[in-house]
């Protein structure tokens, strides 16, 4: 590849990789937002004299482990930038196991608890209760959470496909480069261990 050619190439790849990591940031600011909002609404019926009780459940009440998995995607994509080579698809591989998890508690969000999960989510709040209990979801914020952690899954699989093509970021900056490494410049060959004053002759 020549010069001129090399400049637009790695334009395109600085465009590709940017373009990634946003959305990747993006979806998982998402998912930690959708988690604080709530999913499920529980209306319990309380014996006399105590009153009807209403709990709203959010997706982090639900699901703790999904904002844990938001921070480890933000996490990703910021060492994506600074590092390279086998540990960037490494990473790429984290993104997309934290998205496919998410995408399994998004999807579970969408359905009824069953009674004994209903038991655990309220605990001693269900101590005067009659047992009769009115559930409403809000499936927005699940579904939200469910297409953002989709298009994580989707960002964390294109980074294993491509990180290797990616020659940018800090790792890639300070990597002096083959031709300039071997040579002859004085610096270089101190650098190497050789005494310039000795001639390869």
């Amino acid at each position: 590849m020549t010069l001129a050619q090399a400049g637009p190439a790695r334009s395109a790849q600085r465009r590709e990789m940017a373009g990634v990591l946003g959305v990747a940031a993006l979806a998982a600011l998402a998912i930690l937002f959708a988690a604080s909002r709530p999913w499920l609404a529980v209306t319990v019926v309380r014996r006399p004299p105590f009153g009807p009780l209403r709990v709203e459940l959010t997706g982090r009440a639900e699901y703790p482990a999904l904002t844990g998995l938001a921070v480890v995607a933000l996490l990703g994509v910021v060492l994506v930038l600074v590092t390279g080579g086998v540990a960037r698809r490494v990473l790429g591989g984290l993104l997309a196991l934290a998205g496919g998890w998410s995408c399994g508690y998004a999807a579970s969000g969408l359905a009824r608890p069953g009674p004994d999960r209903l038991e655990r989510l309220l605990g001693d709040r269900l101590a005067q209760s009659t047992g009769l209990a009115e559930l409403h979801r809000h499936p927005v914020w699940a579904a939200s959470t469910l297409l953002a952690a989709g298009l994580l899954l989707l960002c964390g699989l294109v980074v294993v496909a491509r990180a290797g093509r990616w020659q940018l970021g800090l790792s890639a900056r300070y990597a002096a480069p083959a031709a300039v490494a071997e040579s002859g410049d004085p610096w270089r060959r101190l650098d190497r261990g050789e005494d310039p004053t000795v001639s390869d002759r």
